[in-house]
């Protein structure tokens, strides 16, 4: 009986043992303060940028209604009565 009870606790503990180590980890991958950007990296942001903006000037701007049906030209008519 004795024997069972160390048993038992052993386990327990390494169970417990095995459950701390990932979080400890977690907390190890902080990086420091953000590292300056190199010039190419800044030229590459800023192309990157100015993409985005042209693609915002070819879109109308617009919200689309709530009721638009992205479906609608997919879908049978309404007296189509075909079965599937």
């Amino acid at each position: 009986m004795g024997d069972m009870r160390i048993f038992a606790a052993s386990l327990a503990v390494a169970i417990m043992s095995a459950l701390l180590p990932p979080a400890a980890y977690a907390q190890q991958d902080r990086k420091g303060p953000p590292t300056a950007r190199t010039e190419a990296e800044q030229k590459n942001d800023t192309a990157i940028d100015q993409a985005y903006r042209q693609t915002l000037k070819h879109t109308d701007g617009k919200p689309k209604p709530a009721n638009a049906d992205p479906w609608q030209s997919i879908r049978p008519a309404d007296g189509d009565t075909t079965k599937r």
